[in-house]
């Protein structure tokens, strides 16, 4: 979306603090690293995979990429809502990183790039980061399941960015939202009903650099969907209530977790969204945004 626009991890800025380093039982918080392993070796791994972990503060966040130990795995969430943005001549890209991602922010491509690229990252909610330095990768060893996961974890985070390339492969900026939301629900959504909740503060602005659009065709657009009951914004994040659009539908939509998101209300409004002739349809500019 083109627009005009001290301590270990992280030099403290005016938005965003870093509360001191604690040591954490990696998979006591998140269970799925060790996968399938049995006892006793799940008990010892247990045991060995501890690490430190940081807290961050809502903000925009700069990493102080010389203290870090780079010979490790990197840095792997444990809760909390990231979004690292990517600025390449004033045009902007986002993701969205969240439990259960691994980030290595040293490893960049402005080094050997042909086209200058920068990147920033802000934190969208408290986030809790787990050090997975050289001594984590040197404990964890002995376990084999421990690195295959956070390999796996990886190309899963590649493979959220192809659906996002996918997303704004759509002509209309409302069916982009719309299947943002649903990919967002499969990731951070709870069931509600008939609704799903969003737990993700993201701003118009956020929103119009994951669908690369210009904002305000982006509130254009979310106002619209507000009007048909689709979306709501919620002091938390965003409440997403329909089907799945035609573009992405299945019978049921389960996420990586097993959770199935039913359809539970009529499909009209996203046969309109389907619809270009629609009385619905966005302003012709909104098609090359």
């Amino acid at each position: 979306m083109c627009q005009s626009s001290d301590s270990f991890i992280g030099q403290r800025d005016t938005r965003s603090t870093l509360r001191e380093m604690k040591s954490v039982d990696v998979p006591q918080l998140d269970p799925d690293l060790l996968g399938g392993m049995t006892e006793p070796r799940r008990a010892r791994a247990l045991g060995a995979c501890q690490a430190e972990a940081v807290e961050l503060s809502p903000g925009e966040w700069r990493p102080d990429l010389r203290s870090l130990d780079t010979a490790g795995f990197g840095l792997l969430v444990l809760s909390g809502v990231l979004c690292r943005r990517v600025v390449q001549n004033e045009c902007y890209g986002a993701e969205l990183i969240g439990p259960g991602d691994l980030m290595r922010p040293w490893d960049q491509i402005r080094d050997w790039s042909s086209i200058p690229v920068e990147s920033s990252w802000q934190v969208l909610q408290p986030a809790r980061l787990a050090i997975l330095d050289s001594d984590f990768a040197r404990r964890a060893s002995p376990y084999p399941e421990v690195a295959s996961e956070l390999m796996r974890r990886a190309l899963v985070r590649s493979r959220y960015l192809t659906i996002l390339v996918a997303i704004i492969s759509q002509r209309r900026i409302e069916t982009r939202l719309t299947m943002l939301f649903w990919h967002l629900a499969d990731r951070f959504g709870t069931l509600r009903g008939e609704w799903v909740e969003i737990p993700v503060p993201l701003t118009h602005s956020t929103l119009a650099e994951l669908v690369a659009a210009r904002r305000p065709s982006v509130t254009t657009a979310l106002s619209r969907l507000h009007e048909r009951g689709v979306l709501s914004r919620e002091r938390s994040g965003w409440r997403l209530r329909g089907t799945v659009p035609p573009e992405m539908s299945r019978t049921e939509q389960a996420n990586a977790s097993g959770r199935i998101l039913r359809p539970s209300i009529s499909q009209d409004w996203a046969l309109e969204l389907a619809d270009p002739t629609s009385s619905g349809k966005d302003a012709p500019d909104a098609y090359l945004n």
